[in-house]
């Protein structure tokens, strides 16, 4: 008798226990109110965010030598990933950190694996910590300096304002008569120019060269018009046939484009750094290139290169080169900054009173790579802005005037003795089982500096349980089910 009530009460037992981990996975995956939250230290231990990657750049998870718990960040980019409890519409992700010597970072979810490009968000920012409140005009969220009215967000005159991870409203600018010019400049790699129509039309011809240094027969690359967020066309470069590692021939692509209404156009280049733009030719009175501008070599194509002059309204540059060719001084207004090393970013600013309008910018020679908060002319007389300039880690924007930030931001929390609560969200798909995340810290192993994180919390978020949305959610876990098969 006792052995069968003993055997009864098992039974009873495991199926409670089966029924409580039933229960528990309905309530991970449908939750009354629509959220679940993981909270833990970032210790490694976690199963829902695995620490940030490589090994070289960052510190072992766990009991740090200076006695805190947590993982330390010494060089950037670094990776790290989420697991999905379900189907879920956004995931917020909150860090303790603390800075040092870092005045900036951002985090971007991977949005396409091909290209291998991430949605970007602002995270922290040192300069944005103290004198700054968050603000909302007309429906644009950013930051603005204490002591100026909120509306400071919705200014035009953009030498007042910076934008980070946000765009600003478009420009709606248009020419007038123009005549063609060339420019001859070997650009390489991928590369951002924005335009104002002539007469509704648009025409720029590149002269475009494949180096094939990386021996790959099929490398491809495309030219992409777009207004805003829309795509207006899309040029295909493919350079096939060869499989050594010569040089194309150097060769023509047009974009052109007509019956434009007045805004600013922009033309991206998406290629690697095996292809080369060799010269531009134009009718456009005002173009621009930037944030990006790489100036490549004249190796099997040309003579020894020449120097560039150029022309910005960047405040602040990070210089490098990546091959000896490229040591050289380069020089923006009276600064200048000697490049030494490969591989190396080296800051370039602006003197404090040479911070109005443009100014030149000197290069020696080619092998050169800028990454300004501005943009970038090969003409003064083709320089306009088509939107504020980016913060940066080496902006100081109280001291440079500026009263208003359009950013995403949302402002640190102070947890005192040096550490704060930093979070950023982002809109995830319902297929996803797993999320990829990239940490930016810019310019943190030339300066020596670190990004600590001891805590996270992961949050997944949908709407509040109902009879619809927990039918709605059933067929996105299926689909999510059927994406992974």
């Amino acid at each position: 008798m006792n052995e069968r009530i003993l055997k009864t009460l098992g039974v009873c037992i495991a199926w409670g226990l089966a029924l409580a981990l039933v229960c528990a996975v309905l309530i991970q995956h449908f939750p009354l109110d629509g959220i679940v939250r993981f909270s833990f230290p970032f210790d490694g231990r976690s199963p829902w965010f695995n620490p940030f990657q490589p090994g070289e750049r960052v510190s072992s998870p766990g009991v740090q030598p200076d006695g805190w718990t947590g993982q330390r960040i010494t060089d950037e980019p670094v990776y790290g990933s989420a697991r999905v409890p379900g189907a879920f519409d956004t995931v917020t992700i909150s860090m303790d950190i603390r800075a040092l010597r870092q005045p900036l970072a951002d985090m971007g979810l991977l949005r396409d694996e091909q290209a291998f490009q991430f949605e970007m968000k602002p995270l922290w920012s040192e300069a944005l910590s103290s004198g700054w409140h968050a603000a909302t005009y007309q429906g644009v969220q950013g930051m603005v300096r204490d002591g100026y009215p909120d509306d400071s967000l919705g200014r035009t005159d953009y030498d007042r304002l910076m934008t980070w991870d946000a765009s600003a409203s478009m420009p709606l600018l248009a020419d007038t008569g123009a005549l063609m010019h060339s420019y001859d400049i070997s650009l390489r790699g991928q590369h951002d120019i924005y335009a104002v129509p002539v007469d509704g039309h648009l025409d720029f011809t590149f002269q475009v060269q494949d180096m094939n240094r990386s021996g790959d027969p099929k490398n491809t690359a495309a030219f992409r018009l777009m207004r805003g967020d829309e795509v207006i066309d899309t040029e295909s470069v493919s350079v096939s046939g060869s499989s050594d590692t010569l040089p194309s021939a150097v060769f023509p692509q047009t974009i052109s484009a007509s019956h434009l209404a007045p805004g600013v156009y922009h033309i991206s280049f998406l290629a690697d750094d095996d292809f080369f733009i060799r010269s531009i030719s134009t009718d456009a009175k005002h173009w621009v290139i930037g944030p990006r501008l790489y100036i490549g070599d004249t190796v099997g194509y040309a003579g020894p290169s020449d120097s560039a002059d150029i022309w910005t309204n960047s405040l602040h540059l990070s210089v490098d080169t990546f091959h000896n060719e490229g040591l050289q001084t380069v020089s923006l207004g009276s600064s200048s900054a000697t490049l030494l090393q490969t591989h190396t970013a080296y800051p370039l600013s602006r003197a404090a009173d040479e911070r109005q309008g443009l100014r030149e910018l000197k290069t020696q020679k080619g092998s050169v790579r800028f990454i300004g908060d501005g943009f970038f002319a090969l003409d003064r007389d083709a320089a306009f802005f088509p939107s504020p300039r980016r913060l940066t880690a080496d902006a100081r924007p109280a001291d440079e005037g500026i009263v208003a930030v359009l950013t995403p931001y949302v402002p640190a929390q102070d947890l005192h003795d040096g550490w704060w609560r930093v979070q950023a969200s982002w809109p995830i798909s319902s297929a996803a089982d797993a999320l990829k995340f990239s940490l930016g810290l810019p310019g943190i192993f030339a300066r020596n500096g670190a990004f600590d994180i001891r805590a996270m919390t992961v949050e997944y978020d949908r709407p509040p349980l109902s009879v619809g949305e927990w039918l709605r959610a059933m067929r996105r876990e299926l689909s999510a089910a059927w994406h992974r098969l």
